[in-house]
C-alpha cells in the first residue's frame, strides 16, 4: 500500500494522560507513567409513492420518510492485538532472552502530534502473544485516523530503555474495512533501523454497550385461573419486573387488560432490556398475570421468574400462585414469538461484509479552460481542486472496498476521434473495464484524460448518475454504491438529473457533489434534500435522500474538512436504505439470540 497523507483528525474523546508532541520516534521512558484514564420532510402525499413502496413489507408501515439531516454518528471500537513471529536477542541474556512484547497505540493529530490512546499488558517469553488487554478508540468514518502500533520489548528488568520489537502504521478505516474487521501486517523497522521481524493482527469491534436493545414477545394466556367465582371470567393483564440488587421488584411494563378471556391473547409486548434486566440476557426478572376488578383490589392469577435467555427459548411458562403453591393451577403464558429488535449500526453492516464501493465522474466541459492553461481548473501546475477532492474522499471511501478499485468517469468533453461531447465516458477508454487501481489509478487516468481530450459541454449529471445506478443495481457482492461528481458549474439537464436520483433513491447508491472554482452554486442547493423531498416528472417522490452536495470553497482549500463534510452523512443513509428493504446485518445470524431490526425505522432518519 502506498504511503498515505496524514489528514487532520477529529479530537479524541475521553480524558488521556498522555500526549507525546514528537514525531514518530516511540518515548520510551513514557512506559512506566503514560496511563489511558480511563427536515423533516415535508410529506407529499401521492398515491402513486405510497403504492411504490408498498413491497417493503413489515418497515413500510411506519415510515416516516424525511429529508432532513441524517444523524452524525459515531462509534467506539475495541482493537484485540495479536502478534506472531517476534524475535528478540540481547547479548546480556543470551542465548536465554526472549520476547516479553507489550504493544503501544497512538493515534496522529494535527501538526505530526501522537496521542497515546491505550497500551497491552506485557506477555512475557512468547513471541506469538495474543494480548488480553484491549485498546479502545472513537471512530468516525468521514475522518482518517491514523493509529500507529509500537511493538517494545517489556519486563526486562534493567535500567536499559525497552527495545523496540517493530511497529506497524495503517489507519483505523483500513482495520474497520478489512475482511470481517481482522487486519494482518508485517511489522516495520523502528526509525533506528533495527531490522524488524514478525507479523501484527488487529481486530476491530464495536463497543456495544446499552444500544437500545428492546425485547419483543408476542403472549398468550393458557387456561388461566378464574378469579370472579363461577358467573365471570378473569380479566387479565401482565406486569413485567426487573429485579433490583437487593432483590426487591420494580415494575417497568405493564399490558392491556383483556376483559372476561381466560386464554387472552395481548399485543406485542417491547420491553427495552436495560429496563427489564439491564441488558443481562442471564439476569433473572419477573413477570405476573393479574385479573383487573373494578370494586375491589386487583387478585394475582401467577406469575413465573424468567431470563431473556429463557424466554427466548422456551415456548411455555408455567404460572406458579405467590405463595409457591405448584399444585394450584394458575394457567400458563404461551410465548407465541420472541426475539430482540437492535438498532443495528455502521460497523454492524461493515464487519459483516458490506462493501463501499466508489465510482467518480470529473466534468470536463470547457468553462474549466484548457489543462495546459495556467488559469485552467484542470491545471497540472500543482494538486488542483479536482485532484483533492477526489483524493481527499477517495482515501477515505476505498478503506471500505475490498478489491480497491474506483469506476473512473468523465463528462462533457469530446474525445480524440470523436465529433460529439461525451456524457459519460470511462477514463480508462474501454466501457467493457471501467475500473481503476485505487486513488493513485485514478489520479493518473485523471491527468491523461485531461491532457488528451477537448473540452466542451454541457454540464449533464444524468448519465453518470444513470450509470453509478446500473452499477449499484448489478453488482454481485453486498455493496453499498457511492458517486462522487466533481464539477465547476451548474447542471444543464435539471429535470432528467432530478428523474435519475428519484429513480436511485431505491438502490444502495449516495451521490456526493463537490462545487470547484469560483461558480455561484446556489441553483444546486436543490439536489441536497435536506428540506425538501425530490420529485420527479411523473410525480414520484424520492425515497431518501441520497445526495450531498458541498462547495470546496467552503472548506477554505482544506482537503480533510471537504471529506468530513460531505462524507459525514452516508453512514446514517446506508443505515436508512438497509432499514427501508429490511435487510439486517449478516453477522446477526450468529448471534446467541435472535435478533430483529425494529419495525419502525424511524431509528434510521432520527435528526
Amino acid at each position: 500500500m502506498r504511503a498515505l497523507s496524514t489528514l487532520s483528525l477529529a479530537t479524541l474523546l475521553g480524558s488521556v494522560q498522555f500526549v507525546h508532541a514528537a514525531h514518530s520516534t516511540f518515548d520510551p521512558s513514557a512506559l512506566s507513567t503514560a496511563r489511558l484514564s480511563a427536515s423533516r420532510f415535508e410529506h407529499r402525499r401521492n398515491q402513486k409513492y405510497l403504492s411504490s413502496i408498498a413491497p417493503l413489507g413489515p418497515l413500510r408501515s411506519n415510515l416516516a420518510l424525511r429529508g432532513g439531516s441524517v444523524p452524525e454518528l459515531k462509534s467506539r471500537v475495541k482493537l484485540t492485538i495479536e502478534c506472531s513471529g517476534l524475535e528478540y536477542s540481547d547479548w546480556k541474556t543470551w542465548p536465554f532472552s526472549k520476547a516479553d512484547p507489550l504493544v503501544v497505540v497512538y493515534l496522529h493529530g494535527p501538526n505530526g502530534s501522537m496521542t497515546e490512546v491505550g497500551r497491552t499488558e506485557c506477555v512475557t517469553d512468547n513471541p506469538n502473544p495474543t494480548f488480553a488487554t484491549k485498546v479502545e478508540v472513537d471512530y468516525f468514518f468521514e475522518t482518517r485516523q491514523q493509529l500507529q502500533f509500537v511493538v517494545v520489548q517489556g519486563g526486562q528488568g534493567t535500567a536499559d530503555p525497552p527495545a523496540e520489537l517493530g511497529r506497524l502504521q495503517c489507519t483505523l478505516s483500513s482495520i474497520v474495512g478489512s475482511r470481517a474487521g481482522k487486519l494482518t501486517r508485517k511489522l516495520e523497522a523502528s526509525p533506528s533501523g533495527k531490522k524488524a521481524k514478525g507479523r501484527l493482527t488487529v481486530l476491530a469491534e464495536e463497543v456495544k454497550g446499552k444500544r437500545g436493545d428492546v425485547l419483543k414477545l408476542e403472549l398468550k394466556g393458557l387456561d388461566l385461573r378464574q378469579m370472579d367465582g363461577f358467573f365471570a371470567k378473569s380479566d387479565p393483564y401482565l406486569l413485567f419486573f426487573r429485579k433490583r440488587p437487593d432483590k426487591s421488584l420494580e415494575q417497568v411494563h405493564r399490558t392491556e387488560t383483556v376483559t372476561q378471556n381466560l386464554n387472552p391473547t395481548w399485543k406485542t409486548v417491547k420491553v427495552p432490556l436495560s429496563d427489564l434486566c439491564n441488558g443481562d440476557l442471564k439476569a433473572k426478572w419477573k413477570v405476573e398475570c393479574w385479573d383487573a376488578d373494578l370494586l375491589t383490589a386487583d387478585d394475582e392469577i401467577g406469575g413465573v421468574e424468567t431470563t431473556v435467555e429463557e424466554i427466548l427459548t422456551k415456548p411455555t411458562l408455567p404460572l406458579i400462585d405467590r405463595e409457591g403453591r405448584e399444585s394450584l393451577k394458575c394457567g400458563s403464558l404461551i410465548v407465541t414469538s420472541s426475539a430482540v429488535e437492535r438498532v443495528p449500526s455502521f460497523l454492524d453492516y461493515v464487519v459483516s461484509g458490506c462493501e463501499v464501493t466508489v465510482s467518480v465522474a470529473i466534468d470536463f466541459t470547457a468553462s474549466n479552460q484548457d489543462a495546459h492553461l495556467p488559469t485552467s481548473l484542470h491545471s497540472r501546475t500543482g494538486p488542483n481542486q479536482y485532484a483533492q477532492a477526489m483524493q481527499a474522499v477517495g482515501e477515505i471511501l476505498i478503506e471500505y472496498d475490498h478489491d480497491k478499485k474506483i469506476a473512473a468517469f468523465g463528462y462533457g468533453a469530446i474525445l480524440p476521434g470523436e465529433a460529439e461531447p461525451s456524457h459519460c465516458f470511462p477514463l480508462t477508454g474501454n466501457h467493457a473495464a471501467v475500473e481503476v487501481d485505487g486513488v493513485q489509478g485514478l489520479l493518473d487516468a485523471y491527468e491523461k484524460t485531461a491532457a488528451s481530450v477537448r473540452l466542451h459541454g454541457p454540464t449533464n449529471f444524468a448519465p453518470s448518475i444513470e450509470r453509478a445506478a446500473m452499477l449499484a443495481r448489478e453488482s454481485a457482492k453486498h455493496a453499498y454504491q457511492v458517486l462522487l461528481i466533481v464539477t465547476d458549474g451548474c447542471i444543464t439537464d435539471k429535470s432528467a438529473t432530478v428523474d435519475a436520483i428519484v429513480k436511485a433513491s431505491h438502490l444502495p447508491l449516495s451521490i456526493i457533489i463537490v462545487g470547484v472554482g469560483g461558480e455561484d452554486f446556489s441553483d444546486m442547493n436543490f439536489l441536497d434534500g435536506d428540506k425538501n423531498a425530490l420529485v420527479d416528472g411523473d410525480g414520484n417522490v424520492a425515497l431518501r435522500d441520497i445526495v450531498q452536495f458541498v462547495p470546496f470553497r467552503e472548506c477554505k482549500g482544506d482537503p480533510a474538512a471537504l471529506a468530513s463534510q460531505v462524507l459525514r452523512e452516508l453512514p446514517g443513509q446506508l443505515l436508512q436504505y438497509h432499514a427501508l428493504k429490511g435487510i439486517k446485518p449478516h453477522s446477526w445470524a450468529d448471534s446467541a439470540v435472535p435478533l430483529d431490526l425494529p419495525a419502525d425505522n424511524a431509528w434510521a432518519f432520527a435528526a
